[in-house]
């Protein structure tokens, strides 16, 4: 082998080594799929969840999805897609296109949910459970059954406490004048916060615990 062959050579794989795999991170695995799609296909326990992923839901559906320190349930009719966070570090941005959302977490960096441009994320570490749902163009429901939730958009931010439930309107502004006045909680440039009751918002996520802890009883506490 000539000496210009061997230069060559180490320079293809230094260059090949500059390039970002071509390989899709992996975020998860899909522990419970019923009337349940990735992307285009009917998805099934088991099946990986990648970076750039969209799940969708039918009417009865629901789908389940473990990563680390974090677990995601995608009730009926709804859609989300996941990816990896842009900063490189580990953890999942989700984006809630329609629908409801449970998630569970142990770390503010293992998760962010995006819904309608605003964004929701544990306010500290430790066990956060909590369910997001878009109810309107410019309408969310957020619930937070365990720990604290950090709430942003357009730059306004706001803390929702634990056991704390909310409608938030969002460009409150654009909204029409209603006949009967509306008493908010909470209130910027931005959002709105009407408070309403925990219990009529969280029923969903206590159904969830419940199936969690039938699910998981024999497994080990660590897991999210």
């Amino acid at each position: 082998m000539t000496l210009r062959h061997s230069l060559a050579l180490q320079m293809a794989f230094l260059l090949a080594g500059n390039f970002p795999s071509r390989h899709p991170d992996v975020l998860g695995i899909v522990i419970e799929a019923y009337r349940a799609h990735v992307n285009t296909n009917a998805v099934s326990e088991g099946a990986t969840v990648y970076d750039g992923d969209r799940f969708s839901t039918e009417q009865g559906g629901v789908m389940g999805l473990r990563g680390e320190g974090l677990a995601l349930d995608l009730r009926e009719e709804s859609g989300a897609t996941v990816h990896r966070r842009e900063s490189g570090a580990p953890g999942t941005n989700v984006e809630l296109s329609k629908g409801a959302l449970l998630f569970s977490s142990k770390r503010i960096a293992a998760l962010e949910i995006n819904a309608r441009e605003a964004r929701i994320r544990p306010a500290k570490d430790g066990r956060t459970v909590a369910q997001v749902s878009i109810t309107g163009p410019k309408e969310l429901c957020i619930f937070a059954r365990r720990g604290s939730l950090e709430f942003s958009y357009h730059g306004e931010m706001e803390t929702i406490t634990e056991g704390a439930a909310y409608r938030v309107i969002l460009n409150p502004a654009d909204e029409p004048q209603k006949k009967e006045p509306i008493k908010p909680a909470r209130w910027g440039k931005a959002f709105l916060f009407i408070a309403i009751g925990g219990a009529a918002a969280g029923v969903g996520i206590m159904v969830y615990e419940d199936h969690e802890h039938h699910r998981h009883k024999h497994e080990s506490p660590d897991r999210p």
